[in-house]
């Protein structure tokens, strides 16, 4: 929990707010895959990757909703950006 709640599926991570108004969605939601093997990373990525979602607004809802890699992860961070180089909230997923 956080200002958004943060639930882990199968197959996807999901940020969810509500109430929710436009100054919530304003900021990106932000979410750093880790996997438990670099090697399963296309060689350009490196050893993590940034995958980024954009809220939506709807009956005074928001969501987000980020498909996650076929590959196992270690690890998922996740939060919104306040500003280019400030973060204004994250939360770390362990992955079993």
């Amino acid at each position: 929990r956080s200002r958004f709640d943060v639930h882990l599926g199968d197959r996807a991570l999901f940020h969810v707010k509500d109430p929710c108004v436009r100054e919530d969605v304003e900021s990106r939601v932000f979410v750093k895959v880790v996997p438990e093997d670099s090697k399963d990373l296309p060689q350009r990525r490196g050893r993590r990757i940034f995958r980024r979602q954009v809220s939506v607004l709807f009956e005074g809802k928001c969501m987000a909703i980020l498909p996650l890699p076929n590959y196992p992860v270690s690890r998922i961070l996740t939060g919104q950006w306040a500003s280019p180089h400030l973060s204004d909230w994250t939360v770390e997923i362990p992955r079993p």
